[in-house]
């Protein structure tokens, strides 16, 4: 697998990555554009976009554990007379 520093990615895509993009390695590493030791790109963080809206996203995710709680808390009575075990 070729290992690219992040400038030499960004000349080759002709974009403006940046290192909330990618997973940078933790060591230097020879880049294969540049040939010099850097950090160099491990891979593409899936999850950015989701983290970027986060706090977008984190009222929805209240009010729905809220709505499920409370629902599941309405429908105990009726699992605890369904499954209860009865005497015959």
């Amino acid at each position: 697998m070729a290992e690219f520093c992040l400038d030499c990615w960004n000349k080759i895509y002709g974009k403006n990555y940046t290192e909330k993009d990618y997973v940078l390695s933790r060591d230097l590493d020879l880049c294969e554009g540049c040939g010099e030791f850097k950090r160099v790109i491990e891979m593409e963080r899936k999850a950015y976009y989701l983290y970027k809206f986060r706090f977008f996203i984190f009222p929805f995710k209240v009010v729905y554990y809220t709505v499920y709680i409370l629902l599941r808390l309405i429908i105990l009575p009726y699992l605890i007379y369904k499954y209860w075990p009865r005497n015959k």
